[in-house]
């Protein structure tokens, strides 16, 4: 699973949640730099290093998604 697939992912979440009626959250400034670096290939100091890694995010993404706005999926 590549980097990039995740940040598609969170991408995903973020629209279902806004689609649903939640607040867009913005990411600091800090977070858009070291997502820049590691999707430039220049920064390989991911937490997700493995795939049981991405798997367990995506996870955690999904029930704050179905908490926040359970019917986001209509």
């Amino acid at each position: 699973m590549g980097r990039t697939l995740g940040l598609d992912k969170a991408c995903e979440v973020q629209i279902a949640a806004t689609a649903a009626g939640a607040g867009l959250v913005m990411p600091g400034r800090d977070i858009c730099e070291l997502t820049a670096r590691r999707l430039a290939g220049e920064d390989d100091t991911s937490d997700l290093q493995d795939d049981m890694g991405y798997e367990l995010a995506w996870s955690a993404m999904l029930r704050l998604v179905e908490r926040v706005a359970p019917d986001y999926k209509d």
